[in-house]
């Protein structure tokens, strides 16, 4: 957990330690967003929901004491020392994890890929005596629905599918995620059976596995058949609330006035389209006036008082808009 915790500061700024706390239990408001965005730390948002308050304060005491960082009124910074013990590899790895945008839905996104993968697997031996993998009825409602709407070549453009996304992935993922899988004499294993020896340690397995569905689930989605089976799951990962103001506004309705139609707040409003600009990369970002900073440190350094005559969500955009493009 030490190293994992360690890997936070990675960027080197002074961060706020209650809110990666916050991030990391998934704690969806702007601030713990736009925090997560800044320090390169987004990716990770709801990985650890379980994580204790507790033990996250010990972990953040016990880096302390190795003067792995500092701490000073709630902030925390790596030192040099700190730098040397950074897990780098591990966490350069981590590259396909997205807990905001799959962090809700990517289990059971995964358990209705298994479900679909054993009933094609029976159905193309044209065997229906099998036990489902799943027997939830909304599964089962849901891979059911999926068959009937489509044609007869799903038994082997699916397989052809899987294939494609597999070879996607690295050796390592896909063997983890392929190995899972079960169909006609074939019993898959479970994930920790799976693991690779090196991402054994907690927090670290937990990262691979959410990182793998992420990569397979990201992929998965430019296939066709695969596309029509997840659709449903990957719209629950949104904020609706927040798809519904997006629709309004591409509707052609501005912020004033979707605020009177739905009955918003200000402040719920700007956590709405601040959410939208960080999934989206078509965000339209040009029908808002940005700020522009010199540079990246200026721009962290911005403080909203000091932009007073500038409404709120520009000044968040503005900060948005000018990382994504250095990050891009």
């Amino acid at each position: 957990m030490a190293s994992f915790i360690l890997a936070l500061f990675h960027t080197g700024h002074k961060l706020r330690i209650s809110t990666l706390y916050h991030l990391l239990t998934g704690k969806r408001t702007s601030s713990v967003l736009l925090h997560g965005f800044f320090y390169q730390n987004l990716s990770l948002f709801g990985c650890l929901p379980e994580l204790k308050g507790s033990t996250f304060k010990e972990t953040i005491e016990r880096l302390i004491e190795k003067r792995w960082i500092t701490q000073d009124e709630g902030f925390g910074q790596l030192t040099e020392l700190g730098k040397k013990h950074l897990p780098l590899k591990r966490h350069a790895q981590l590259n396909a994890l997205n807990g905001l945008r799959y962090g809700r839905e990517r289990q059971r996104m995964w358990q209705l890929t298994l479900l679909a993968t054993q009933v094609i697997s029976y159905l193309t031996y044209q065997d229906k005596e099998y036990v489902p993998l799943d027997s939830r009825p909304f599964f089962l409602y849901q891979t059911k629905t999926w068959l009937r709407q489509s044609n007869q070549s799903i038994l082997t453009e699916f397989p052809q599918e899987l294939a494609h996304v597999l070879a996607t992935l690295t050796k390592d993922q896909a063997n983890f995620l392929a190995n899972q899988f079960s169909g006609k004499e074939q019993l898959g294993k479970v994930p920790f059976q799976l693991l690779p020896t090196e991402w054994q340690e907690m927090p670290w397995g937990g990262l691979f596995y959410q990182n793998a569905l992420d990569a397979f689930i990201q992929q998965a989605q430019l296939q066709p058949n695969f596309r029509r089976l997840l659709a449903r799951f990957d719209q629950l990962n949104y904020n609706q609330s927040m798809i519904k103001t997006r629709q309004l506004y591409l509707e052609g309705h501005s912020v004033e006035e979707i605020g009177q139609l739905r009955k918003l707040k200000p402040g719920t409003l700007n956590d709405h389209f601040i959410e939208w600009a960080l999934l989206d990369e078509t965000f339209p970002f040009e029908q808002f006036e940005l700020l522009t900073p010199a540079n990246e440190e200026e721009m962290l350094a911005w403080t909203y008082q000091a932009f007073s005559q500038t409404p709120y969500l520009n000044f968040r955009l503005s900060q948005i808009f000018f990382l994504k493009e250095l990050y891009s």
